[in-house]
């Protein structure tokens, strides 16, 4: 079959609840361009241009609609000062948290994204990922939901009390 839209085209008919020439396919490979470069995840997700390289070979090859601009869960705790674990055989995690009572939540500031290094790395990543494909194929950014961040900054269980003893503080 000849398939006549580029990946954009596609979603966005889709989006607006027409038919596209087939149904949007989306690969969220995050993890696995570290493989297509045959390097560690600490490495790949320390420079932009890996992920971007990586992100943009697996969609030439799968034929994916999307390119991922995701690095891992952890990397806004990391842009708070928290430490990042990496495993060879899973995604980064957040390591001890960086939250240790109440009154810290009430000064949290969203990290400054212009002087954060590794949040810059993701920046670079996409830019050069629009500036190889354009407006053909989209790029997909993700925001860490309202509780997997809180659970990395402050682990589990101390996010559970708080939920539960003093729900107006969230």
């Amino acid at each position: 079959m000849q398939y006549t839209m580029t990946s954009m085209q596609r979603v966005l008919t889709t989006l607006g609840f027409q038919e596209p020439d087939r149904v949007p396919f989306f690969l969220l490979l995050s993890l696995h361009g570290a493989r297509e470069l045959g390097m560690s995840l600490k490495e790949y997700f320390s420079r932009g241009e890996y992920v971007a390289e990586a992100q943009l070979a697996m969609q030439k090859r799968y034929g994916h609609d999307c390119l991922d601009g995701f690095f891992y869960a952890a990397i806004e705790t990391e842009a708070r000062g928290g430490h990042v674990i990496y495993r060879e055989d899973g995604p980064p995690n957040a390591g001890a948290p960086i939250i240790h009572g109440l009154t810290e939540i009430d000064h949290l500031q969203p990290p400054p994204v212009e002087s954060t290094p590794r949040l810059q790395e993701v920046l670079k990543a996409i830019r050069i990922m629009h500036e190889r494909v354009k407006d053909e194929v989209p790029i997909i950014g993700v925001v860490m939901s309202p509780f997997s961040l809180p659970v990395m900054q402050m682990g589990f269980d101390h996010y559970i009390d708080l939920m539960m003893e003093n729900p107006k503080a969230l």
